[in-house]
């Protein structure tokens, strides 16, 4: 068992540090895109792609769109009404 885990242990190094060619379907509009991005960039296209990559990969997991922030409450417990916002936008002007 040791020797398996050795030997899958050393093909993971040989696909962290070799290259790889691979065929990926994109839409028409993203191809154009990373083209274009590539060419503002002065980079070679599959360096382009290999950034992105990267790049996506190390962004943060999202878990859906993003929440709205919870409403504030004013001290006495109850929600900010539309004229209570204006009120405090009208105070903060004079």
């Amino acid at each position: 068992m040791y020797v398996l885990m050795q030997s899958v242990d050393s093909n993971l190094v040989l696909w962290e540090y070799g290259k790889v060619k691979t065929t990926v379907e994109l839409p028409e509009a993203l191809m154009k895109r990373v083209k274009l991005r590539a060419l503002h960039h002065n980079q070679k296209l599959k360096d382009a792609i290999a950034q992105l990559l990267e790049l996506g990969m190390a962004a943060p997991k999202s878990n859906g769109p993003p929440r709205a922030p919870k409403p504030m409450r004013l001290k006495t417990g109850r929600r900010l009404s539309i004229d209570d916002i204006e009120a405090a936008i009208g105070a903060g002007r004079e």
